[in-house]
């Protein structure tokens, strides 16, 4: 049986911490850029990074929302980004807007989920190309 899990939103660290202490199964939040939650404070990588390790040690996930549109000129900082993302943060899901950030996100390392966001389209080529994989 599938239990439902309690998914916190964290704009920022108070929102963080709190959403542990209330006992949250998951914590979502965004980057400083490339997120499309911007009316929130989001987080550095190494904010993230350290908060991440809280929230493991505590056994809550944290899911990144790398939510925005990519445009092409884009893709080498996206490509930077998720690197460090899989390098330092270790996120267990992104939640992701165009299915392109998928091929991206793997081939930056990233082995873990990827949760379509509710803004979920193909805006790009590369994303229509893997839609047409699926």
């Amino acid at each position: 049986m599938n239990t439902p899990k309690i998914l916190a939103p964290a704009g920022d660290t108070d929102s963080f911490i709190a959403a542990l202490a209330a006992g949250a199964d998951a914590v979502y939040c965004g980057l400083k850029i490339f997120s499309a939650r911007m009316e929130a404070d989001n987080f550095s990588i190494e904010e993230l990074s350290r908060l991440t390790r809280l929230a493991h040690s505590n056994k809550v996930d944290v899911y990144v929302a790398f939510n925005s549109l990519v445009k092409d000129d884009e893709l080498e900082k996206v490509f930077n980004i998720l690197q460090k993302l899989c390098k330092y943060v270790d996120p267990d899901a992104l939640i992701i807007q165009d299915l392109s950030l998928i091929p991206l996100a793997l081939q930056a390392g990233f082995k873990k989920e990827f949760h379509l966001s509710t803004l979920g389209n193909c805006t790009s080529p590369a994303g229509l190309e893997y839609a047409e994989t699926l």
